[in-house]
Parts: C-alpha cells; sequence; structure tokens
C-alpha cells in the first residue's frame, strides 16, 4: 500500500492504495505460519504426553515371558533397566524398554518402544512391542512375523549389543514392512548398547547418515519432477509418460513412500527423520516448498501415482459416461477432505485407536501390507474416477487439500473461505494442546 495525494479539484482519494501483490505474500507466510503452528502443537503435545505418561512397564506385560513374575525393581545400573523378582523375592530375569533411548529411531513415520525380557542367564526370552507410532498395518505385520520377532531369543546383552550389521547376524527386515521391523531391530540394538556404555541420555546416541539406494531413486523422482514441471520443451515433454509410467511402479509398488497423512502425523509426534530415509524428507519438502513459491503443484500434477492411475482412467474411458455434479453439491464434496483433516487433528491429540493410513488410499500400493480400509478407498476413488474424472484427487484427499493450501495462486488479494478453515483448526489445535487432560478425562467417562 502506498500513499496517494490529494486531487487538484479539492476531493480527496483514498490514502492508501491497496497493492495485491503484498497481500499475496501476506497470505502465503500466514498459511505456511499456520502449518508450522499447528505441527509444533502437535510435536510438544507428544513430548508431554512422553515425559509426563511414558507406559510404565507393567508386571503382567513381563509375566509373557516370565510367568513366575511378581515385582519389578528399578535396576540404578548404566543398564537402567528392571529386575524380576517372584514372590519368594528371587531374581528371575531382567527387563528393559527401548523408548526413551532409542527415540530417534525412527521407521517409515515414526519411533518403536519395544520390551524386552531376559531369562536369569542373560538371554533373551523375548520381545514384544508395546507402542509404535509406525504406520499400524505395519506394526501388525511385524508383530506377526514369528521368525523375525524370536530371531532375538536366546541371545545374550552383550551379543546384541556387538551386533553392528543386522544382516550380518541373520537379522532381515519384515517384507511389505522392512522400514518398521529395521527400526525394531535398530531399536533394540541402540538400546542395549545404551545400556552397555551407560548412555542413559534421553536423546541416544547420534543416529548417522544413511544413504539407500532408495534415498537415491527418490531424489530422481524429485529431479524429474522438476525438470517435466518447468521446463517445456518439447522434446524433452514427449517423455512424459514414461515418466508417469516409471513414477507409478516404483514409487507406488516399489517404494512405496507416497505422503500421506500417517506420514505427516508420524513426523509431526516423533521428528522428521533427516538422516534415516532423506529421500522421503526431500520428497516432502518439494511436495510443499515448490507449490508454496513457484504455483507449480509438482507432488499432485506430475509424482503421485494415484493421481496418474485417475488420469489414465479419464483417457480411456468416453467422455459420456463422465457425469455432470450439481453446483450446490460441489461445496458439500469438497468438504470431505476438510473432516479427514479434523479426524486426523483430534486422533493425534486425543490418541483415538484409528489407524489413519486407512482413510487414505496411499497404503494400498504396498499391496502385502495393505488394510482393508485402504484397500476399499482406493478402489472405490478409482471407480468414483470413471464417472466422475479425477474424483477422488477432488473430493476426497486430504494430503491433496494441504498441499493445495500452502500453493500459491495468479492474483489472489484478499483472504478466502481456506484461510478461515485454517484459523479454526489452529484455534481447535491450541485447545486441544491447552485442556488435554479434560478431554481425555471425558472420554474416559463417557467410554
Amino acid at each position: 500500500m502506498t500513499p496517494i495525494s490529494v486531487d487538484d479539484s479539492g476531493g480527496k482519494t483514498p490514502v492508501f492504495q491497496y497493492r495485491p501483490g503484498i497481500v499475496s505474500a501476506l497470505l502465503q507466510i500466514y498459511r505456511l505460519g499456520i502449518l508450522i503452528t499447528i505441527a509444533w502443537l502437535i510435536r510438544e503435545h507428544h513430548v508431554r504426553l512422553r515425559v509426563q505418561g511414558d507406559r510404565p512397564i507393567a508386571v503382567a506385560e513381563v509375566r509373557a515371558f516370565l510367568p513366575d513374575a511378581h515385582r519389578l525393581i528399578a535396576d540404578a545400573s548404566p543398564r537402567g533397566g528392571l529386575t524380576v523378582l517372584s514372590s519368594d523375592g528371587r531374581s528371575i530375569g531382567y527387563a528393559a524398554r527401548t523408548m526413551p533411548q532409542s527415540r530417534e529411531v525412527v521407521g517409515y513415520s515414526g519411533p518403536t518402544d519395544a520390551l524386552i525380557v531376559f531369562d536369569a542367564d542373560d538371554k533373551v526370552l523375548g520381545v514384544a512391542i508395546r507402542h509404535s507410532y509406525d504406520t499400524p498395518s505395519h506394526v501388525e505385520d511385524v508383530k506377526f512375523d514369528l521368525l523375525f520377532m524370536e530371531n532375538w531369543n536366546g541371545r545374550t546383552w552383550e551379543e546384541i549389543a556387538a551386533i553392528e550389521k543386522l544382516s550380518a547376524a541373520g537379522i532381515y527386515g519384515v517384507s511389505g514392512a522392512t522400514r518398521t521391523s529395521e527400526c525394531l531391530a535398530e531399536s533394540i540394538g541402540q538400546r542395549i548398547r545404551s545400556g552397555q556404555s551407560g548412555n542413559s541420555d534421553e536423546s541416544g546416541a547420534a543416529i548417522s547418515w544413511r544413504l539407500r539406494w532408495q534415498d537415491a531413486a527418490l531424489a530422481g523422482v524429485v529431479v524429474l519432477g522438476c525438470l517435466f514441471a518447468f521446463w517445456k520443451k518439447p522434446r524433452f515433454q514427449r517423455w512424459r509418460p514414461w515418466f508417469q509410467v516409471a513414477v507409478f511402479v516404483v514409487l507406488g509398488f516399489v517404494l512405496g513412500d507416497l505422503l500421506a497423512q500417517s506420514l505427516f502425523l508420524g513426523w509431526m509426534e516423533s521428528g522428521i527423520p533427516w538422516r534415516t530415509t532423506p529421500g522421503v524428507v526431500l520428497l516432502a519438502a518439494a511436495a510443499f516448498l515448490i507449490p508454496w513459491t513457484t504455483r507449480i503443484p509438482l507432488y499432485c500434477t506430475w509424482i503421485c501415482p494415484h493421481g496418474h492411475a485417475q488420469r489414465w482412467l479419464m483417457k480411456i474411458i468416453p467422455a459420456s459416461w463422465t457425469l455432470k455434479l450439481h453446483d450446490a453439491a460441489k461445496p458439500l464434496l469438497k468438504s470431505i477432505p476438510v473432516l479427514l483433516l479434523l479426524v486426523v487433528l483430534l486422533t493425534s491429540f486425543l490418541q483415538l485407536p484409528l489407524d489413519l493410513a486407512g482413510i487414505e488410499p496411499f497404503d494400498a500400493y504396498l499391496i502385502r501390507s495393505a488394510g482393508i480400509a485402504t484397500l476399499i478407498v482406493a478402489g472405490a476413488g478409482l471407480i468414483l474416477s470413471l464417472v466422475i474424472p479425477m474424483a477422488y484427487c477432488k473430493y476426497g484427499c486430504p494430503t491433496g487439500l494441504l498441499l493445495a493450501f500452502v500453493r500459491r495462486h495468479a492474483g489472489e488479494s484478499r483472504p478466502g473461505l481456506r484461510d478461515g478453515i485454517a484459523l479454526l483448526f489452529l484455534a481447535l489445535a491450541v485447545i486441544l494442546y491447552r485442556y488435554h487432560d479434560a478431554f481425555q478425562h471425558w472420554l474416559i467417562a463417557t467410554s
């Protein structure tokens, strides 16, 4: 806004002139600020939960491996676990949990807390997953893979501490839940080593950078996606269909690293795994920052496999099959992803027993570990896209809505409805953060 002088006729013009460019820039800062603030509130909320109510080990958990367990005594030694006593006061074993020492070891979307029980000879009797911030369906796959879960049995504390490479010790990831199982294995190793060295710091040992071929593949997807988005040379663009097919196969079925609410929420609750999965972090950063700065919807248009699937259906289905929606129905349908984001927010703050991977179709590409809910959402979205072009992208995708929220729009000169809704979401996050205990007590009382 700039001052304008009074005209010669004596009539007064407005003191300030409206500048849409400045308003647009402020709106972009506002939107990014809203997301960052909500993410910070979720992060702080879960840090507080871990510090104040951190799921202490119960005797019943240990009794699953040591039936004579009667009492647990805190061990003041560097191991920092629990001595297991029988009813007559004899020491019959030892128990330890991976959290908080292994909090920085993150799987697909969060860390895993596991119980490790030793017998009187300091040999592992069994391992159990107590709680995980990772995708529930992946966690279930790991829990029921007895070959993986029982691989620790018979190993001593010192033998586990000496493991440097999992494959050399005969420990391999669970198919369909590789990152979750590797997270559990690395958490156990780091927890045991921290006790071996006397490092009881809650932050645990520093996690080194780990670059794998999957990270290189994701970086290649981001780079090529940017080239197709910004480099409009016809000779280059003719390769776009082949790029779409490659992304659909590699990102969808080989890697399975699609952006989703379950992933983002896991990062907000547990921290971003910069070192262990840098390729996924790069993909997410590009998905948010490129549309925020350039107005180009990089991920939704050029990368997302589910978006490509819907576009292909548009090309093979006759136009006469498409259904023209009534104008009154569109706002109702567009409210669906808003309501799903509300579910995500409530699930995080109130710790609701809901697998958020099931509200989106993206886990369906990991066929071996996909849950029924995510398969239904994926199938229904593709079927609807036969009669409503890009049906899921337009009317069902909360992740797409989040990316569209930060995207710049040409000629935008004033706040819109989405900015008001975002402010309501922020207000709700503040209330849930501030009055969490009261809400929890109410839920318990009404359940």
